[in-house]
């Protein structure tokens, strides 16, 4: 005791510093375990602790930077304090480079450091420098140790198909050890609809909609969608670190299932699966003026009954920016042009070259399927050139850009084939669900189908001429579909 007094410094106060990165096993290395010893420790010592900085869940080896360890530095250089307290040396620094940082700070404040279960580190002499180091030098050896271990123990779980850890995976039960069906099957048809053409948006909402909740009973949104439907494990594939084995868990995806879905993925135009602006109208952004060019905006005009019809007109001035837009010239009531649209779409419904398309749509399923069994091959093809020249040094520099242009230009052709298959697939399924589920959907799943399509509706200006009056449109609207070009695109 009167050694460790006689070590203290004039300025007696003291700093203690306490770290836990992760204390799953209750090993005594919680924070308030660890300043309970150093408080202990501080008053054996008859020092005034003036600071108490923690970092949680931040390891020393990691790298990451530690806060509350920075400002402790920056308090030794200061001469704030005369000691640091900490519970352990390994809870201040496992990496030799912080701990000569640890040490010049030391030198320059005239710091002390002592701690609850390692005793004083006397940093203020060649060989108190040594022992310090070569702590730190066993502490780094322990953790790379562990780390090992834990690597090897994940890889060996991975090729066993075996759960890796981390929170219950919707779909199955805790720890992975079986199918959740209620959950299972909402995956199936997730996975369903969005290759038929549906975003991740709108069946997020759809979700929400139902009352179905995430395993967490949360709502969903567009990004958990996309996080859902990419998971290997759907498919009964455990994924570790880019290589894939098959899981001891029975998959909820078929094989052709899971092909289908991860093209449809990787063909998706949509350039954020982030929620954004939730649309309110089901023509929003696909009217278009046939004067200027410009997107129609949606407004509410009342009626001279009092009520209020929503009418799509092209804004001189943009309604968010007010910059200048369009030519202000043209506007038509919204509801009748759904009207004409939807009866448009049915009649392009049974055109021959629908029946064509559905003719061959079976046939086109296997060759997609095909296709897919390619693409995985020549990108595995791909792969083992590039370690014949780079790892194994089979290859020289002249055979490998021959072997992996023609494998790059062959995998090229394919994907091309596949977004053309998918395209024309995702268009023809869409199809054949339109009559059943377009009075009955809601606006997210009509705007998905639009977008499939390509529809593009051009409203053109009413005739100037005297006399023109609009005509009566299915007794119920003054609306004249001549002036309504509807343009195709799929």
């Amino acid at each position: 005791m009167q050694d460790e007094r006689n070590t203290l410094q004039q300025n007696t106060s003291a700093a203690i510093y306490c770290r836990i990165s992760r204390d799953k096993t209750g090993a005594g290395l919680g924070v308030e375990r660890q300043e309970g010893d150093c408080r202990e420790l501080a008053q054996r010592l008859g020092v005034t602790v003036s600071h108490v900085l923690v970092d949680n869940d931040l390891s020393a080896y990691s790298g990451k930077p530690r806060p509350s360890y920075l400002s402790l530095l920056e308090l030794m250089k200061n001469g704030q304090i005369g000691m640091v307290i900490a519970w352990h040396s390994d809870r201040l620094h496992r990496s030799m480079v912080e701990l000569e940082e640890y040490v010049t700070a030391s030198e320059i404040g005239g710091v002390t450091t002592h701690t609850a279960k390692a005793g004083p580190l006397d940093l203020s002499t060649p060989s108190g420098r040594l022992v310090a180091r070569q702590l730190g030098s066993v502490a780094r050896y322990e953790v790379e140790h562990m780390i090992e271990r834990q690597r090897a123990a994940k890889l060996q779980a991975a090729k066993l198909g075996k759960y890796l850890g981390g929170q219950r995976p919707y779909g199955f039960e805790p720890q992975r050890t079986a199918i959740r069906e209620s959950e299972a099957a909402v995956i199936r048809e997730l996975a369903h609809r969005f290759t038929n053409g549906a975003s991740y948006w709108s069946l997020a909402i759809d979700l929400n909609q139902r009352g179905i909740l995430t395993q967490h009973g949360k709502d969903w949104n567009a990004l958990k969608i996309r996080n859902l439907l990419i998971r290997p494990i759907n498919a009964g594939i455990v994924d570790h670190k880019g290589v894939e084995y098959v899981a001891e868990s029975a998959a909820i995806l078929t094989k052709d299932e899971w092909d289908d879905l991860q093209a449809a993925i990787s063909l998706s135009k949509r350039t954020s699966v982030h929620p954004g602006r939730t649309r309110k109208h089901v023509l929003q952004g696909y009217l278009f003026c046939a004067l200027c060019g410009k997107k129609l905006f949606h407004k509410s005009k009342q009626q001279r009954d009092g009520s209020y019809k929503t009418t799509a007109a092209c804004g001189k001035t943009d309604s968010q920016t007010g910059r200048p837009n369009g030519c202000g010239k043209v506007s038509r009531m919204v509801e009748p042009i759904i009207d004409l649209l939807s009866d448009c779409i049915m009649a392009r419904l049974e055109s021959s070259e629908l029946a064509a398309s559905l003719a061959t749509y079976e046939s086109d399923t296997t060759t997609l399927r095909e296709l897919h069994v390619r693409q995985r091959a020549l990108e595995g093809r791909s792969v083992e050139i590039t370690n014949d020249y780079y790892v194994s040094g089979l290859l020289n520099r002249d055979e490998f850009e021959r072997m992996k242009s023609s494998v790059d230009l062959e995998l090229r052709a394919v994907e091309t084939s596949i977004q053309q298959q998918t395209s024309s697939r995702v268009t023809t399924e869409a199809a054949i669900e339109f009559r059943s589920k377009w009075e009955n959907s809601g606006i997210h799943w009509q705007r998905d189908l639009l977008s499939t399509l390509g529809v593009e509706i051009v409203v053109h200006p009413r005739p100037t001429h005297d006399g023109y009056t609009y005509p009566k449109y299915k007794d119920k609207w003054r609306f004249d579909p001549e002036l309504i070009e509807i343009k195709w695109k799929a």
